[in-house]
C-alpha cells in the first residue's frame, strides 16, 4: 500500500485527539458500555483503529486522498446479498425468542423496545471484564473462557449488551465528531447493533484493554479465531469481507448462535450476514 497522504493523516489524528478529550475508553461498531444508564461518548483509541473504522480494514488510499473500498467478490450463492446501505427496515425475525435467526445490518433493524428478559452479569461465566449478556450464553461462555485460560490465551469481556438508547447516544457522539457518513462506516446506528440482542460480546486480552484490530494478531485473538465456533461464537465482521458484512474487520466482535448453528455457519465458510440472509431472512 502506498504511503498515506499527509492530509489524511492530519485529519484523522485531529479527529482522534479531539475525541480523546471525551470521558470514556474504547469505541467502534462495538464499544464499551458500562454503565448502561450513563454512557460516555468515546472514540477510536488510536490512529490505526480510526483509519480502520473510517476506511474499512480492506480499503485502499488513492493518490488524492480519496478512500476507495476494496472489491469483495462472493462465492456463488443462491441469494444475492443486498448492498450495504443505510435503511431502517424491520428484520424478519425480530422477537427476542428468535435470536438465532435475527439478521441485523446497516439495512435491517430491531425495534427500540427490543430487550432480552434474562440479562445477567458476565461474571457468572468466570471471565474477566464487565457487562451483561443473556443467561442462555453463560454456560458456553464459561466453557470458552476456561478453555482459553487452559491454553494460556486468556480472554476478557470489553463490551456486551447495549440498549437502543445507549447505542443512540453513542452513535450521536460519533456523528458530532466525524459526521454521519464516516460514523456510519464503523458504528452501528441504534436498532442495528447486534449488542442490543444481548448475545454479542467484544473480547480483549484483559480488562480495560482497548479494542483494536491488533487483537486478531495476539495469541488470544488467534486462539479465538480458531476455536470460537466450537463454543457457539462466530466473528461477525471478518477480514476482507466488508461488502458482505457491512463493516470492516473487527476481530473482537463475536456473536453467539449456539453450538449447532455456529458449526453450520463455520462449515459454510460464509460471513454470518450472508448465512442468515440466505437461510432465514429470505427463506420461504
Amino acid at each position: 500500500m502506498r504511503a498515506m497522504p499527509a492530509v489524511i493523516v492530519r485529519r484523522v489524528c485531529a479527529a482522534v485527539l479531539s475525541a480523546s478529550l471525551l470521558v470514556g475508553s474504547v469505541g467502534s461498531a462495538s464499544a464499551a458500555q458500562e454503565p448502561e444508564t450513563a454512557p460516555t461518548p468515546i472514540a477510536p483509541p488510536s490512529l490505526e483503529l480510526a483509519l480502520a473504522g473510517l476506511a474499512g480494514a480492506d480499503a485502499l488510499v488513492a493518490g488524492d486522498g480519496v478512500l476507495l473500498a476494496a472489491d469483495d467478490t462472493f462465492a456463488s450463492a443462491k441469494v444475492r446479498l443486498p448492498v450495504c446501505e443505510y435503511k431502517d427496515e424491520l428484520t424478519r425475525y425480530r422477537k427476542v425468542k428468535q435470536w438465532k435467526k435475527t439478521l441485523l445490518d446497516t439495512n435491517l433493524k430491531i425495534k427500540r423496545s427490543y430487550k432480552p428478559w434474562d440479562l445477567v452479569s458476565v461474571s457468572r461465566a468466570r471471565i474477566a471484564g464487565s457487562g451483561k449478556v443473556r443467561r442462555i450464553i453463560i454456560r458456553d461462555l464459561k466453557a470458552l473462557a476456561a478453555a482459553a485460560r487452559k491454553a494460556g490465551k486468556p480472554l476478557a469481556v470489553r463490551s456486551a449488551y447495549r440498549s437502543y438508547d445507549y447505542q443512540k447516544r453513542l452513535f450521536d457522539s460519533y456523528v458530532r465528531t466525524y459526521g454521519f457518513d464516516k460514523a456510519a462506516r464503523f458504528s452501528a446506528r441504534p436498532g442495528h447493533s447486534e449488542h442490543q440482542m444481548g448475545t454479542t460480546i467484544d473480547f480483549t486480552v484483559g480488562p480495560g484493554v482497548p479494542l483494536t484490530t491488533r487483537f486478531g494478531d495476539t495469541p488470544s485473538g488467534k486462539w479465538l479465531a480458531r476455536n470460537g465456533w466450537k463454543y457457539g461464537f462466530i466473528m461477525s465482521y471478518p477480514k476482507g469481507k466488508r461488502s458482505a458484512s457491512c463493516y470492516g474487520y473487527e476481530p473482537w466482535h463475536w456473536r453467539y448462535f449456539g453450538r449447532d448453528l455456529a458449526r453450520k455457519i463455520h462449515q459454510s465458510g460464509q460471513v454470518p450476514r450472508r448465512y442468515l440472509y440466505q437461510n432465514f431472512e429470505t427463506a420461504p
